[in-house]
């Protein structure tokens, strides 16, 4: 095996460009040269770059961008919630989970939901009037918790109408 010509070992170095047996990196294309030591050098194109015509670019000027966690226009005052419609919805759609849709706990409503619908599909087997037994000790703990519950939510929106400025 032999190995390609150093520079500085004492003997010449062929011209650039031209492949030797000696030089296997040394391309082939007429143009391009590259030797140890020295920086490649490209051939010149032989086409210009094709010339397109830029579009006129017509940019808005900037709005002034809002510190983090302020809206960029001001929203909607949050809505208090009636106690009356609460114990309505707990009292004839409990056990799908209304109050707690309405009370902004979409997260048990959709849980009551479900396991309403899936214990009256499995109530056949007997084993769903457990699900329904357990909906209804949940449904007895919200009536003892509604009124917390709504003075939290509308404590909250309080809070938020007047970081908003319209309370």
């Amino acid at each position: 095996m032999s190995y390609p010509q150093q520079p500085g070992s004492g003997e010449p170095l062929p011209p650039q460009g031209q492949p030797t047996p000696q030089q296997p990196w040394a391309p082939a294309a007429p143009g391009w040269s590259y030797g140890p030591g020295q920086p490649v050098q490209f051939p010149a194109a032989h086409h210009p770059a094709p010339q397109y015509p830029m579009p006129a670019q017509h940019f808005a000027p900037h709005a002034p961008v809002p510190p983090y966690g302020v809206p960029l226009q001001p929203g909607l005052p949050k809505p208090y919630k009636d106690s009356t419609a609460a114990w309505l919805l707990w009292v004839f759609l409990g056990a799908f989970g209304a109050h707690h849709f309405y009370l902004g706990r979409t997260q048990w409503g959709v849980a009551y939901a479900i396991g309403f619908v899936v214990s009256w599909m499995l109530a056949f087997v007997i084993i769903g009037f457990l699900g329904l037994i357990a909906l209804f000790i949940l449904w007895i703990i919200d009536a003892t918790k509604m009124s917390e519950r709504l003075q939290q939510y509308n404590a909250q929106a309080f809070a938020v109408n007047r970081s908003m400025g319209f309370a």
